[in-house]
C-alpha cells in the first residue's frame, strides 16, 4: 500500500449569501407596514435616498388595551383590570409549543381545524370561520353575514363554530368578553351562581361603584372582590402569545382582486400603500464634483450603490408579487364567483413551479401580504389548501373521510358489468379536483372493505353483495 499526498483540482458551484442578497430575501416577506418603516430607516442613514408616502397614512401600531379602565369621562375605575401576563412564564406552559413566537395563531387553530374536520365542506367553512376572527380572537362577525358573503350553510356555520369554540386557547371564537370570560370559568369548573351574576353585569364594572356593583349582583363586598380577584387571572384576548393576530377590517391590502372587462378576476398591486423611493441624482452629482478626500469619494459612491440596489431590490419585490398574486388568482377564480365551496386545492410548489421560482420565495411573497378580494380581505397564503383536496401516498389529510366517501359513491354507481379499477378510480377522483394516488385507493378500498375490481365483478356475477 503506497501512502503519501496528492494535489486535486476540483471545480464546484455554490451560492453565497452575501449581506445584500441576504437583505433582499428579507424585503419579500416584509409586511406593508414593516416595509414602509424599513424604507423610511434607509431614508434617514442614506442622504441620497428620498421617500414620498401616499396619501394612506401608516398609523403606529398600538398595544390594545386588556383593561377595562376608562369611563366616559376619562376617570379610572379599578373594579377589574386584568393582570398582563407574559404567556410563557404561566405556570406549565412554558414547553406549550402554541406560546412560541414562530407560530401564528391562525396555523395553530387550522392545524386544530384539520383534526376534526370530518370532510371538505367543514374544513372551508372553518377557514372561513378562522378568517373572520378579530385581533382578540372573538368571532364578533354576524352569523348570516358570513353565510351570505361566502356562500356557507347557516346550519354548518353554526355547527363549526360551536366545534371551534372547544379548540385551544381558551375563548377563541368568543362573540363578546362575557362569553370569553364565562368559557374559561368553564374551564377552570370556577362559574359559580356568584360568578354568573357579576358576568351579567359585566358592562356594570365600568360604570358603577363597587357597593352598588355589589348591590346589583345581590353579593356582599367580600363575595364580589373575591369574584373579581378569580376574574383578574383570566385572559380576555385569547389571541394573545402568538406570532401575529390581524384585524382584517384594519389591514392595508398589499393588492385588490377584481373583475375586469373580460369579466375575469385579476389581481392589482395596491401601489398606494407603499412609500415611493426616489434617488437624487443630481445631488449625488454635485456631491461628486465637490468632494476631494478619497474616504468621502468611496463614502459618497457606497451609499449611491446601495440607493441603487434598494430600488431595484423593492422593483424585483413588486414584480415578484405581481406575478404570485396574478397566479394565484387565476387558480381561484371560482372562489371568487362561487364563494368558499370554489377553494381549489393549490400548493406552493404548484405556483413555484408555474413561475419558475423557488418554492421558498412564493412562500416568503406571501406571508403577512393580505389582497381585498370580493369576498373579503385575505392573507395570500389563505389560498394555498392542499390539505383540503390533496391527498399524497403516506400522508394523512383532513379529507380523507370526504376522499372515501367519494370511493363509496363512485363503487355504488359503477356498471355491474365494468367494475371500475383503482386506476379508473383515480381519474375519476382527480376530476372531482382530488388528487390520490393509487396505493391510497387501495388502502382506502380495505378500510371501506371494498373487495378489487375483479373480485367485485365476480360478486355481480353471481349475484352477491360486494363486501
Amino acid at each position: 500500500m503506497k501512502i503519501g499526498s496528492n494535489i486535486d483540482v476540483r471545480v464546484s458551484a455554490t451560492l453565497a449569501m452575501t449581506p445584500r442578497l441576504q437583505q433582499a430575501i428579507r424585503l419579500l416577506q416584509l409586511s406593508v407596514t414593516e416595509l414602509s418603516a424599513y424604507v423610511n430607516e434607509q431614508a434617514s442613514e442614506n442622504p441620497l435616498l428620498a421617500v414620498e408616502t401616499s396619501e394612506q397614512s401608516f398609523a403606529e401600531p398600538q398595544e390594545d388595551s386588556q383593561e377595562f379602565s376608562s369611563d366616559d369621562d376619562g376617570s379610572s375605575n379599578e373594579s377589574l383590570q386584568f393582570e398582563k401576563r407574559d404567556p410563557m412564564q404561566e405556570g406549565g406552559n412554558a414547553q406549550n409549543p402554541r406560546l412560541r413566537c414562530e407560530q401564528t395563531l391562525q396555523d395553530y387553530l387550522q392545524l386544530q381545524l384539520s383534526l376534526v374536520a370530518n370532510n371538505r365542506e367543514e374544513y372551508l367553512t372553518g377557514l372561513i370561520l378562522i378568517n373572520c376572527l378579530n385581533s382578540y380572537g372573538y368571532l364578533d362577525t354576524d352569523i348570516h353575514e358570513i353565510v351570505e358573503q361566502f356562500g356557507a350553510k347557516l346550519e354548518l356555520v353554526e355547527k363549526m363554530i360551536t366545534v371551534m369554540q372547544t379548540f385551544d386557547p381558551v375563548g377563541i371564537f368568543s362573540r363578546n368578553i362575557e362569553e370569553c370570560l364565562r368559557v374559561q370559568l368553564k374551564e377552570k369548573n370556577a362559574l359559580t351562581p356568584e360568578m354568573d351574576l357579576v358576568l351579567q353585569n359585566l358592562g356594570g364594572l365600568l360604570q358603577d361603584s363597587p357597593n352598588m356593583l355589589a348591590r346589583k349582583c345581590k353579593l356582599s363586598i367580600d363575595e364580589l372582590q373575591r369574584c373579581l380577584s378569580v376574574l383578574r387571572q383570566l385572559n380576555p384576548r385569547p389571541s394573545s402569545g402568538f406570532l401575529t393576530n390581524i384585524d382584517h377590517d384594519n389591514v392595508v391590502p398589499d393588492g385588490f382582486i377584481q373583475k375586469n372587462a373580460d369579466n375575469q378576476f385579476v389581481f392589482e398591486l395596491n401601489l398606494s400603500s407603499l412609500p415611493q423611493v426616489l434617488l437624487n441624482s443630481s445631488y449625488y452629482h454635485e456631491l461628486r464634483c465637490k468632494l476631494t478626500k478619497p474616504d468621502e469619494k468611496q463614502f459618497l459612491q457606497a451609499k449611491f450603490a446601495h440607493a441603487n440596489w434598494l430600488m431595484q431590490a423593492l422593483n424585483q419585490r413588486l414584480i415578484t408579487l405581481k406575478r404570485v398574486g396574478t397566479a394565484i388568482a387565476q387558480h381561484q377564480q371560482e372562489f371568487f364567483s362561487k364563494g368558499m365551496l370554489g377553494l381549489k386545492s393549490l400548493t406552493l410548489k404548484a405556483i413555484a413551479d408555474q413561475l419558475g421560482m423557488h418554492e421558498s420565495t412564493v412562500s416568503r411573497i406571501t406571508t403577512a401580504k393580505y389582497v381585498s378580494t370580493p369576498r373579503g380581505t385575505f392573507e395570500l397564503k389563505f389560498f394555498f389548501s392542499q390539505s383540503i383536496t390533496s391527498i399524497s401516498e403516506g400522508q394523512e389529510d383532513v379529507s380523507a373521510k370526504s376522499v372515501q366517501n367519494a370511493i363509496m359513491e363512485l363503487v355504488n354507481k359503477e356498471s355491474q358489468t365494468s367494475p371500475l379499477s383503482d386506476e379508473q378510480l383515480v381519474r375519476k377522483l382527480s376530476e372531482k379536483g382530488m388528487l390520490v394516488a393509487r396505493r391510497t385507493i387501495s388502502k382506502y378500498r380495505k378500510i371501506l372493505k371494498i373487495p378489487s375490481s375483479q373480485e367485485r365483478r365476480n360478486c355481480y356475477t353471481l349475484g352477491l353483495k360486494k363486501a
